[in-house]
């Protein structure tokens, strides 16, 4: 339940308990009243009988009779009270042997015959004839103590019972105030303080209300910042590396720059084919540290908030353009080259992103292909047949299994094929197989697959292996928007 909702229904309850409880009470009081009303009155009635008995006689109206008589036991003496008047309305009689006193005739005729009930006492009236004269009159009070007494204690007991309803209510709201609010809230301080001192897991709290959407709210949080911490301590770990790989490899070109450098200067004959060799060595090198120094910006740039230039372009003219110009490279190494497209539509792309894809891919196929060994390149539709003739079913059917629609790029070369091991590592910066890959891995730098790695998954795509046999095929499926 929502701490709105229960905060306000509690609010009711609190309002409402004590005045149902003292409504209740009341009418338990008053029920008990009635019914042991009527037990009273008759009980008092037949005492009223017993003293009417005692006190009707004519010959007691007399003041000298009458002064010494006793008409009230001893016993009784509390709680019962007879007065006598003459028929002047002169009290000549009083149980009690307060002092007398006269009253007047219309206080005297009032309420005659009448038993007029108090809450403290019934009273009854009555003049006294004698042959239709009246002589007097006689006024009995009897008080109603065991009714006052029992009544006094159901009032204690009623006012006892509010008092612990109040109590009980009091108690069970500050429980379910500490649980509602106290419990969880203290659970959250104590979680923001271990997570801050580096200790503790996530906050267990199953409530859907307002403080469980918080406490939910901040293990999400939690769980971010302690993600978002690891990124940064991996970040940290591979700038590192890469600072200890770059160091390393710019070493040995500068190196040898350096060597040939100092050579061409300390030449003693002007050997021109001489110099130009070293010239030619030190060009190379060059080219090996700028190629390092742009694939890393490049990386750099990928794993920040770079923003791609999205255009759309026709899908065969893109592979068209993106293939052209490697023939020569492969012919220079001996390597046969074959390419394929077979793209219906438009794709939305980063034409300079996706030509560095094609570059990098090309210039690791061509590290690891034998002379002549063979490469194929070719972009594809997603429902496109020939896909037969590059991948296997095996690999078609897991390639399909998660796409469906799109294009796909593959770059297939012959070679020693990557281990299983080795999947999972290609797409690591800096990271150049094993020694059966990497022996002539001495002009790369590491960062090429990874930064294809990035590019396609800029472009909302996935960079798929397929490695077997002496062929490997790097399939990189983007969607077609």
């Amino acid at each position: 339940m929502k701490l709105k909702k229960w905060l306000s229904l509690s609010h009711l309850v609190v309002m409402l308990a004590p005045i149902i409880t003292a409504a209740l009470l009341f009418k338990f009081i008053i029920d008990y009243n009635k019914n042991n009303d009527l037990k009273d009155y008759l009980l008092i009635m037949s005492k009223f009988k017993v003293y009417e008995d005692k006190i009707q006689s004519p010959e007691i109206y007399n003041l000298n009779l009458v002064k010494d008589r006793e008409f009230v036991t001893s016993k009784e003496k509390n709680s019962v009270l007879i007065e006598l008047y003459n028929d002047a309305g002169a009290e000549i009689y009083n149980s009690n042997k307060s002092n007398m006193f006269y009253s007047s005739k219309q206080e005297l005729y009032s309420d005659l015959y009448k038993v007029v009930t108090g809450y403290k006492a019934y009273t009854l009236k009555k003049p006294v004839f004698v042959d239709s004269d009246l002589i007097g009159f006689y006024k009995i009070t009897i008080a109603r103590n065991s009714f006052v007494k029992e009544v006094n204690n159901k009032t204690i007991i009623a006012i006892i019972c509010f008092i612990a309803v109040l109590m009980i209510i009091y108690v069970v709201v500050i429980l379910l105030l500490n649980r509602k609010f106290n419990k969880p809230i203290k659970l959250l301080v104590e979680g923001m303080n271990n997570f801050a001192t580096g200790e503790g897991n996530t906050v267990k709290y199953e409530s859907k209300d307002e403080i469980g959407e918080i406490i939910t709210n901040f293990n999400t949080m939690k769980k971010d910042i302690e993600d978002k911490r690891k990124t940064i301590e991996t970040q940290q770990k591979t700038k590192e590396y890469m600072i200890s790989a770059i160091s390393h490899d710019l070493k040995t070109p500068l190196t040898a720059i350096r060597a040939y450098s100092e050579a061409i200067i300390n030449e003693k004959d002007s050997d021109m084919v001489k110099i130009k060799n070293k010239a030619s060595v030190i060009l190379n090198k060059s080219d090996y540290m700028k190629k390092m120094i742009d694939d890393l910006l490049m990386y750099n740039l990928l794993t920040t908030d770079y923003e791609m230039n999205f255009v759309e372009v026709e899908g065969h003219e893109l592979f068209e353009m993106l293939f052209s110009g490697y023939a020569e490279d492969c012919e220079k190494n001996e390597i046969k080259l074959s390419t394929e497209i077979s793209l219906q539509g438009k794709c939305t792309v980063d034409v300079s992103q996706m030509t560095r894809v094609v570059d990098n891919l090309m210039s690791n196929a061509l590290r690891y292909t034998p002379k002549n060994g063979h490469i194929y390149m070719g972009a594809f539709s997603m429902k496109d047949k020939n896909l037969t003739q590059w991948l296997s079913y095996k690999d078609i059917e897991e390639i399909k299994l998660h796409k469906n629609e799109g294009c796909i790029l593959l770059i297939k070369n012959e070679g020693v094929c990557i281990s299983k091991e080795d999947k999972n590592k290609v797409f690591l910066p800096f990271y150049q197989g094993d020694d059966s890959r990497s022996k002539k891995a001495s002009t790369g730098v590491g960062l090429g697959l990874s930064i294809v790695n990035l590019v396609i998954e800029r472009h909302e795509g996935e960079v798929m292996i397929f490695s077997e046999g002496n062929s490997t095929i790097f399939a990189c499926w983007i969607p077609q928007k």
